[in-house]
């Protein structure tokens, strides 16, 4: 063994020219095999165990480096696993590399690929891995830093995805090894590692991002500019490796890099936006960099920040449910944030909506660090908010919702209010000013704030806008006030009534209508006037009544004070009571003229009915001269002259609803509508019966004029105006003889023109005529029927006719009518039945009649 192994010592090309001579062969077969003994010989040869390969290399590299260049990959293959294993067992020293490398740079470092198979050049550049590896401890790489940077910046392009990865790893090996010299080629890896920060393979993605990292630590100024923005895009990366490995990388920028004072401003929003990630191993890892940022940032800067942390709070009483940065974290923002928010608002402009939301995101991570060393830049920051909270995507505005809230925390209503208040009649704006509400203290905010607040918001001019996002964020608002000054609001109380009342009377949509009832209970709550929203009307509803100054002739079913005063009609109960005053000359302004709009004097006319049904609630708490004058105006000047005749199909439709209205005052127990009025906690209330008219003075001096304007009605075009005037006729007569004012006269002015509509084309009035014709005998005053037989007479005569009407139930109707009035004169009525008998056909009826007279005459 001693004698094999001191022949390749002491005579290696003796011992190997065989197989030298071998690879001069045209038969690649020929010299694959000649390597493959030349390498068993070598390194496999238990005979040549430790022989000194000093002495073999320089005897056989040539030929095994010119098989570099083999036209066989499998003899490339097997020169490359010879020149591989000399490298491992070579000691060190320069003089090898001086053979390979250049020849490794021809095959795989020249600008036109040489080497064609992705394999081939696996191996190769696996090679420059182990002669980095090998060589790490030592400075002899020095003089072939040019060879490693032209294979490694060519490789690092390379097709083949594995090639790459080796390549990635080491150009960070070749950081480490030779610092002073790569930075002065550092420069040269940036465009090609950059170029592979779009490979569609993961791994490839993740690798350039670590080389990058560490060229930026080795290298220059250069290559830091050259690679903060591709890096910044990355932390877009679908993949949570590649976000997770940018995050590492800046991280230790921040910590290592020996620039990094002059590029705080770059650092900070690729650091501060991972703390946002999706990803909660992201996140954690983000925020344990951060932390040993600010840990390193204290110690480099102790005497700066000694003052500050020696008179330090913990965490302030006014602040967000969060972990409080450290010292470090917040005085790094605090000097840099100026150069950052100024390039986060032109970035809230883009078109694209994830960078928005990352920069919504690192928003609100700078305010959170920067506390009120923002103050400064206060402006900025307003702009920035105000354009996000307008954002289309609602993931940005979930964002500035948050953002604005932290502004809250840490920037006093002196500075922000002035920012925002020529704002205030845009949306976006009440969405910030809402949401910094939320985060600011009270103390602070009722001091000036609420009162020019809500002085602004009950402007006319804002609180009637019908827009949906203003409207919703105008009682945000309101809200968010309320919550956080609750009973201090109460200077402010009837403004914060007008703007939600002036809402829940013109939502935009019933969840508008909604809230706006929510914020009034919530401000009766403060106010704490009472168990139920009447109350709070009470104190507050003349105010809305003397706002509404506008000119009824222009008036349509949109205009606001139209909305406002049927809101407070409909919805204000008994707290109408007090305003009758207010109430009537309104009412008369927009019902009396002519030339008001059709359709609002409908709507306010069926309004004043309802009103006037539900009287038990509405009028308890009025005082009675009050209430007189009141229905004076109503019936006098509003319900009477629109009672008068005029042609068209408009004014027929408000004949309709004006007689509709009369019919409702004139009912004297209202059956549709329960008393609820309130009781206990909210003043005295009266537990009597409201009547409407309660006096025969009350009602007589209306009479002369209504009753005319009645019969004339009762021949009105309109099937449902005949209707309500019967209907209003029939309550008339009631109350009349209730009051103990109706009078003969009355009487027949009235029946007469009733008993013409038994023969009315609608069914519905002929069934409401013979009730109304029952009403009105049975309520007759004293009455001689021998004076006034022909009245009688004719009475009797027309209702009996109508006994054969070809309509069944009619005629039943009719038959119970004539039963109840045969009391008046049964003796005439027996005597028209017998005499005429003969000529009827429903006997059945006439003999039913005939059966109850007789008893009444007996």
């Amino acid at each position: 063994m001693s004698e094999s192994k001191s022949k390749l010592q002491d005579n290696p090309r003796g011992v190997l020219e065989q197989h030298i001579t071998a690879l001069q062969s045209e038969s690649k077969i020929d010299r694959r095999q000649a390597l493959v003994k030349i390498n068993e010989e070598i390194f496999n040869n238990p005979d040549n165990e430790g022989c000194d390969l000093t002495v073999v290399f320089p005897e056989i590299y040539a030929y095994i480096l010119k098989s570099f260049s083999d036209t066989s990959e499998s003899c490339r293959e097997n020169a490359i696993i010879i020149t591989s294993n000399f490298i491992q067992r070579l000691p060190l020293n320069d003089y090898y590399l001086t053979y390979i490398l250049p020849v490794i740079v021809r095959r795989i470092g020249c600008p036109e690929i040489i080497e064609e198979s992705e394999e081939i050049r696996l191996i190769l550049i696996e090679l420059v891995h182990k002669i980095l590896l090998k060589y790490k401890g030592t400075h002899l790489l020095s003089s072939f830093i040019n060879d490693f940077t032209s294979i490694l910046t060519k490789t690092s392009t390379d097709p083949f995805p594995k090639v790459k990865l080796e390549a990635c790893e080491c150009i960070i090996l070749l950081t480490k090894i030779l610092q002073r010299d790569f930075h002065f080629q550092s420069e040269s890896y940036v465009k090609p590692l950059l170029s592979n920060f779009a490979h569609q393979h993961f791994r490839v993605r993740v690798a350039a991002v670590r080389a990058i990292g560490a060229v930026v630590l080795a290298g220059n100024v250069k290559c830091f500019e050259l690679s903060i923005t591709p890096m910044a895009e990355k932390l877009f990366d679908e993949n949570t490796q590649v976000r997770l490995q940018v995050t590492m990388e800046v991280g230790n920028w921040m910590l290592c890099y020996r620039d990094r004072y002059s590029f705080w401003h770059r650092m900070i929003p690729l650091l501060l936006t991972s703390l946002s990630d999706i990803m909660a191993d992201i996140r954690e890892a983000a925020t344990e960099v951060w932390d040993d940022i600010g840990l390193q940032y204290m110690e480099e800067n102790e005497e700066d920040l000694k003052k500050k942390s020696d008179f330090l709070k913990d965490v302030p009483s006014h602040y967000p449910d969060v972990k409080r940065p450290n010292l470090g974290c917040r005085t790094l923002v605090q000097s840099n944030i100026g150069k950052i928010v100024p390039a986060i608002s032109r970035e809230m402009e883009g078109w694209q909506a994830d960078p928005r939301l990352r920069c919504a995101q690192l928003l609100c991570w700078l305010l959170l660090c920067s506390e009120d060393g923002c103050t400064q830049h206060a402006n900025t920051i307003v702009r920035t908010l105000h354009r996000g909270a307008s954002d289309d995507d609602q993931r940005v505005v979930l964002e500035i919702k948050r953002a604005s809230e932290l502004f809250g925390y840490f920037i006093t209503p002196d500075t922000w209010w002035p920012l925002l208040e020529a704002e205030v009649d845009s949306w976006s704006a009440l969405f910030v000013i809402t949401n910094i509400l939320k985060g600011s203290r009270a103390e602070l905010v009722k001091e000036k704030v609420m009162v020019e607040l809500c002085k602004e918001l009950s402007d006319p001019d804002r609180c009637r806008i019908r827009k949906p996002k203003y409207q919703t964020n105008m009682l945000l608002v309101t809200e968010a006030l309320m919550d956080l000054c609750k009973e201090d609001c109460k200077a402010v109380a009837e403004q914060l009534f007008i703007i939600n009342f002036t809402i829940y009377a013109m939502p935009y949509d019933d969840k508008m209508q909604f809230m706006a009832l929510s914020n009034l209970d919530k401000l009766r709550s403060i106010e704490k006037c009472g168990r139920t929203l009447t109350s709070l009307y009470e104190i507050h509803i003349r105010r809305v009544l003397s706002d509404i100054t506008s000119d009824a002739l222009t008036w349509s079913m949109l205009t606001p004070d139209r909305c406002l005063l049927e809101c407070v009609l409909i919805h204000s109960g008994s707290a109408i009571g007090a305003q009758l005053h207010l109430i009537a000359p309104l009412l008369k302004e927009c019902l009396a003229p002519p030339k008001v709009d059709a359709e609002v004097k409908l709507k306010i006319f069926t309004v004043l009915s309802t009103v006037l049904l539900k009287r038990q609630t509405n009028f308890s708490k009025s005082e009675s001269e009050n209430l007189e004058a009141f229905l004076k105006i109503v019936i006098n000047d509003i319900i009477m002259p629109n009672l008068v005749w005029s042609p068209g199909r408009t004014a027929e439709a408000i004949r309709t609803a004006a007689v509709a209205c009369l019919c409702s005052a004139l009912q004297e127990n209202p059956e549709n509508y329960e008393v609820t009025v309130e009781k206990g906690s909210d003043g005295d209330n009266k537990d009597e019966k409201v009547n409407l008219f309660p006096t025969k003075e009350s009602l007589e001096p209306f009479l002369d004029q209504m009753v005319p304007l009645l019969v004339g009605l009762t021949d009105d075009n309109s099937t449902l105006t005949r209707q309500h005037t019967l209907r209003a006729i029939c309550c008339l007569a009631t109350l009349s003889k209730q009051r103990g004012c109706f009078t003969v006269d009355i009487l027949h002015k009235l029946y007469f023109v009733v008993l013409k509509r038994l023969d009315d084309s609608s069914d519905k009035v002929r069934s409401i005529a013979v009730e109304t014709l029952c009403t009105l005998f049975q309520c007759r005053p004293q009455y001689d029927t021998a004076v006034f037989n022909a009245h009688i007479d004719a009475l009797y005569s027309a209702m009996l006719v109508h006994l054969d009407d070809a309509d069944e139930g009619f005629r039943k109707e009719m038959l119970d009518a004539l039963i109840k009035l045969s009391e008046i004169d049964p003796r005439l009525l027996m005597k028209k039945v017998k005499s005429n008998i003969h000529l009827y056909r429903n006997k059945a009826a006439y003999e039913r009649l005939s059966s109850h007279i007789e008893k009444i005459i007996e």
